[in-house]
């Protein structure tokens, strides 16, 4: 943004305005700076702390991935029920937005560039921070609290707006909790990250809301945020994860909070 500022000359900031306007300019934005982040992150535990990457992820020695893939299969389903449930009891609350050729570039975007994003963040906030927490204090719903309100808090500059502001910090608050809640129970942070990157593919390719955060993206569905369902969806979204997840596993449920 800045190399085009300068090259704009006077114009500088209408410049940086116009490449904000593009529907994809703030995604791949969102791209550059999460790939330079993992990037640093890796440089940091390789030669810093002097630890592998998947320390950070999972107790154990390889990766599992078929809880990305289950926690993601989830997520997906229980998100892809709630709006059909609205779109029969609400159906003016959503706007069809869909065009081919602008949607297959957000596709190949989408999958480049959230797994990258949603898999960084859940390395940093659910695994190095909370590692680093639980070292402060052994009890696990000190470093479940600290890394869910630092993990909103974050969110707080996806909306303009001051109220939408406040719901979408008390949602991603919310939602952090979950992940956190996943991440102590299983030991790692596969299933939260799959949760995480296929929140925001949904988010991003099938109904986006430009008020709270990617701006106006070419998905299937446009809706504008309505704070009150927004938050009542949330909630009853986490519940029913965690339910589905820890069936059957109350003790490793209740042990993320003693």
């Amino acid at each position: 943004m800045l190399i085009v500022a300068l090259q704009s000359g006077l114009d500088g900031l209408q410049g940086m305005e116009n490449i904000l306007d593009g529907p994809f300019t703030l995604l791949i934005l969102v791209g550059i700076t999460f790939a330079f982040s993992f990037l640093f992150f890796y440089i940091a535990m390789r030669f810093i702390h002097k630890r592998s990457l998947i320390s950070v992820i999972t107790i154990k020695s390889k990766i599992n991935w078929r809880r990305i893939f289950k926690g993601a299969a989830l997520w997906v389903s229980i998100l892809t029920i709630f709006t059909i449930i609205t779109l029969f009891t609400d159906p003016g609350s959503y706007k069809f937005t869909f065009k081919p050729e602008p949607f297959v570039i957000l596709l190949i975007l989408s999958l480049i560039i959230f797994p990258v994003q949603a898999s960084f963040e859940e390395l940093f906030f659910r695994g190095y921070l909370m590692q680093g927490f639980g070292i402060l204090s052994k009890k696990p719903i000190i470093p479940l609290l600290a890394t869910s309100i630092i993990f909103a808090s974050l969110h707080w500059f996806n909306s303009n707006n001051f109220i939408f502001s406040l719901f979408i910090l008390f949602n991603t608050f919310i939602v952090g909790l979950m992940l956190g809640i996943i991440t102590l129970g299983e030991n790692g942070i596969e299933t939260a990250a799959g949760i995480h990157i296929a929140h925001n593919l949904y988010a991003s390719l099938i109904v986006n809301t430009p008020d709270a955060g990617l701006g106006d993206l070419p998905s299937v569905f446009s809706a504008p945020l309505d704070p009150a369902s927004s938050i009542l969806w949330t909630v009853l979204a986490v519940l029913i994860t965690l339910i589905i997840i820890f069936w059957g596993k109350k003790d490793k449920l209740m042990n993320t909070f003693l």
